[in-house]
């Protein structure tokens, strides 16, 4: 025994005399001075041979380990995409070792080996900006475009694995909650050293291991260059239109701070080139309000479904926006604030046919109007976020007003003028204090107030018409719960109560409304209705955790008493509305998750309303006169799949969907005018969505690759008259199912170090059938491509456009090329100066069919025709 033992001594000394060198370093880019993110780091042998690799991490660095008695005649080689490659002898180095890459053109056949662009650990997923970035990249929305498993809509809005993100962080900190399309839009792309994912991201830490989330969060991680300072960059263009003909402008200054305790983004952006800035202020995680208004009057200027906005606005816009975050001892406090202004004019041709059995009915409209539109608003935010102790205190306030003026020749001319603003307020506090690791109690209050006075003055048929609606509502929520742990299994519960006071008034009065049927033949209309409720709840719910899989049931009950001042009788109503979902991750690249539930609950209050409104020149509906509940179910399952080291991610999901309605919407023609009202009549509905996608890094040319498709059916009912009569059938039930599909593809790269190119395809079929009768398949056709040429350092040359083929009736297309070019000199890396044609074609018009159940409606549009604009942009 004592000799064995003694074997096994000596062995462990060998062993552990063998020394090791730890390779170890940092790859820096000269003369930027900037730690570069994937770079690839060889160790090859005296026979050529590779004997150790890595990538460099976010910060530039890297390590391996080589047995000490091997290293000579060994080289150290350090290389990525766009820089000069450097190989050093490694016994002549001495660790840890500083190695700089210098930029340089790299041909394709030069290529012999590749960086991650792509890296994982544990749950987060590191993509390294510089191996998608392109030369024609502005902003860092422009490469998260093309980074598999992540989409960015148009909007600005993230989905990563084809789900909504739950947070956007920059180095860490949350500074514009869901108003991140101000950083995607906004922050250079060339401050931004690495993107990470955050898969079943909890933004609570006190929730941390005791609440699961499926969702995932996005964080910037921000280079050397661009923390700790101010960085700005300012556009300043101006230009001449064809269509509408005059001046041109479009200017921009973006300031983003980033420093320990101190993160501010303030833009300020105005143009009439046709970009829409409303989305740059699009709060995406925010919530439905509890007040539940929602506007009656609805007079809007005529749009474009299939044509990016950027052809069809003719606008007048300006954007303040400004975003602080201080971080104050343990916690910290966000301020936001926002202002816009927009006026947008727009013209169209319109034809709205209705489909009626003893013959179709068709309005001809000639439209021309303008919007004008201010929205105000501020968020003001306090919150502790640690393992113990979250509590978050958020005010909010926003004020919109909204004018539009729009006339009318054709069937029926007249003139509409509609003020439309809306003031809202809320306060949002929540605590939650966590106890002995395993229990949590949560207190919650919420406020809100909101009013929305519409007007709609008409002047129509020799007469004038004002409509005056004025909508108020307070609603109340105060809860509280208390959860716990018990081997793997979370059980809480949450008690609260719930008020509401709603108050809508409604005035029709003037000359100029025919007498029409059931309508007492008087051109006034009152209406005076208090909707009240108070609620009180309870939820329980169980999650258990155990390895990979997590299964959460969630059983809320209601008790709700309305009151609604002998409108119609008050009631009392019971609640109770389960949701089951299965969540499993067998491993780190594949996810199963399975939702099902059912729902009972309230029709909207709002839909209370005995005589009817107009909404705009010719229509008028009228509310229900008495209580509903709806009744609704659903299921759906996902999966999503992922590979990093191959660059693959892919994502499926199905919803199948049921909800019952024991009310019907009636549409009822009188000549030229339409009523829309409800009867007490079942009305069940079902849908069926589909969809999915497959991402993937084309390494060769430093690009990516996107599949995607969706399929959706939908099944409902309606009844139509005409003249009181039923139109379609008998009774003048229609069941209508629209039905649609689309697919495409995305693929971006750099094929050659002179030239890098964008290119997306999109096709989609839709058709509706009534009473079973099937109408014809229409279809669309979208093709969007950028070429950047790059035939010196100082120039780019951009060429691009979009190519629509639309189906407007069965065999019938229209087809329409828009070109633009731009032509870049960069004068220093700071400042450039830039020349841009758009719409070269001069494209001055387009046409447009779309269905719905009872209706089809073809428009004819203006397009913005050719522009001319010059610009200069300064960077810092």
């Amino acid at each position: 025994m004592k000799r064995i033992l003694t074997y096994m001594w000596l062995l462990s000394v060998a062993v552990g005399g063998a020394a090791e060198v730890n390779v170890s370093g940092t790859v820096i880019e000269k003369p930027a001075d900037e730690p570069l993110a994937g770079a690839t780091v060889i160790v090859r042998g005296a026979d050529g041979k590779i004997k150790k690799f890595a990538s460099t991490k976010a910060d530039g660095g890297f390590t391996m380990s080589l047995p000490d008695d091997v290293v000579t005649g060994f080289r150290l080689e350090v290389s990525m995409m766009g820089f000069g490659k450097r190989s050093l002898a490694l016994d002549s180095l001495s660790f840890p070792v500083t190695v700089y890459l210098e930029p340089a053109t790299t041909m394709l056949k030069e290529v012999t080996v590749k960086a991650d662009r792509i890296r994982e650990q544990g749950d987060t997923i590191t993509y390294t900006v510089s191996g998608f970035a392109q030369e024609q990249d502005r902003s860092i929305g422009d490469v998260l475009k093309r980074m598999p498993g992540i989409n960015v809509e148009k909007s600005g809005k993230i989905q990563y694995q084809g789900e909504d993100i739950n947070k956007f962080y920059i180095e860490g900190s949350d500074l514009l909650g869901g108003k991140y399309g101000i950083a995607t839009n906004g922050i250079s792309h060339e401050d931004v050293g690495a993107v990470e994912v955050m898969e079943n991201h909890q933004p609570m830490q006190v929730l941390a291991g005791i609440s699961f989330s499926d969702k995932a969060a996005i964080n910037l991680k921000l280079k050397n260059k661009a923390k700790a300072t101010w960085s700005f960059h300012g556009d300043a263009a101006g230009g001449y239109s064809s269509q509408p003909e005059g001046a041109l402008w479009d200017g921009e200054l973006f300031a983003m701070a980033a420093m320990p305790d101190f993160q501010n983004i303030t833009t300020i952006k105005t143009n009439n080139t046709g970009e829409d800035l409303t989305s740059h202020t699009t709060d995406f995680f925010a919530s439905r309000r509890g007040t539940d208004l929602s506007r009656s009057i609805s007079v809007s200027l005529p749009g474009v479904p299939d044509l990016s906005r950027k052809r069809t606005l003719f606008n007048r816009s300006v954007l303040v926006s400004t975003n602080n975050l201080y971080k104050a001892g343990r916690g910290e406090f966000r301020a936001q604030m926002d202002y816009s202004f927009n006026r947008v004019r727009a013209t169209a041709a319109n034809v709205t046919t209705y489909f009626l059995d003893g013959g179709d009915r068709i309005v001809a409209e000639d439209r021309s109007g303008v919007d004008r539109s201010h929205s105000l608003s501020g968020k003001f935010i306090y919150e502790l976020n640690q393992r113990r102790t979250f509590i978050n205190n958020t005010l909010q306030t926003e004020m919109d007003w909204d004018n539009v003026s729009l006339g009318m020749t054709g069937t029926l001319p007249n003139s509409q003028s509609a003020s439309l603003p809306d003031y809202f307020v809320r306060n949002n506090f929540k605590m939650i204090r966590r106890f002995k690791s395993n229990q949590l109690v949560t207190i919650l209050s919420t406020n809100e107030w909101e009013s929305e006075p519409e007007t709609l003055r008409v002047k129509i048929n020799g007469g004038g018409l004002r409509q005056h609606i004025g909508n108020h509502a307070f609603t109340t929520n105060e809860s509280a719960s208390y959860a716990f742990i018990i081997k793997g299994v979370t059980v809480s519960l949450e008690g609260g109560l719930r008020g509401y006071l709603r108050t809508m008034k409604s005035d029709l009065s003037g000359s100029g409304l025919p007498a029409l049927p059931d309508l007492d033949g008087t051109h006034y209309f009152h209406n005076l209705i208090h909707t009240n409720s108070l609620t009180l709840y309870a939820t329980p719910k169980f999650e258990y955790w155990v390895k990979r899989v997590n299964l959460t049931l969630d059983a809320p009950l209601k008790f709700s008493h309305y009151a609604f001042d002998n409108a119609i009788a008050n009631r009392d109503e019971i609640y109770f509305s389960p949701s089951l979902s299965l969540n499993w991750k067998p491993d780190n690249k594949l996810e199963f998750t399975l939702r099902g539930g059912s729902n009972r609950s309230p029709m909207e209050l709002g839909m209370i309303q005995p005589n009817p409104v107009l909404t705009d020149y010719r229509s008028l509906r009228s509310g229900v006169d008495d209580f509903y509940n709806l009744t609704s179910q659903r299921v759906s399952g996902r999966v999503a799949y992922k590979h990093t080291r191959y660059g693959i991610f892919g994502n499926a999901s199905v919803m199948q969907s049921w909800s019952n309605r024991p009310y019907t919407m009636i549409q009822q023609l009188y000549g030229d005018y339409v009523t829309y009202a409800y009867s007490s009549a079942k009305s069940d509905s079902r849908m069926l969505m589909a969809n999915g996608s497959v991402g993937k890094t084309l390494d060769f040319m430093r690009g990516s690759l996107n599949l995607h498709g969706s399929f959706s059916r939908q099944e409902s009912r309606m009844i139509s008259l005409y003249d009181g009569v039923a139109a379609n059938t008998g009774n003048g039930g229609v069941n209508s199912v629209n039905t649609g599909w689309s697919a495409g593809a995305k693929i971006s790269g750099t094929p050659a170090g002179w030239l890098s190119f964008d290119y997306s395809v999109g096709v989609s079929a839709a058709r509706l059938t009534m009473n079973g009768i099937k109408s014809s398949w229409l279809g669309s056709m979208e093709n969007e491509l950028l070429l950047n040429v790059m035939p010196h350092k100082k120039w780019e040359w951009h060429i691009g456009g979009e190519h629509y083929r639309n189906e407007l009736t069965e065999g019938h297309y229209k087809t329409v090329v828009l070109l633009d070019t731009r032509l870049i000199y960069k004068l220093t890396k700071r400042v450039e100066f830039s020349g841009c044609l758009t719409n070269v074609l001069n494209h001055k018009s387009y046409n447009y069919t779309t269905f719905n159940q009872l209706t089809s409606f073809e428009s004819r549009r203006q397009l913005r025709g050719r522009e001319v604009l010059i610009s200069v942009s300064l960077r810092k």
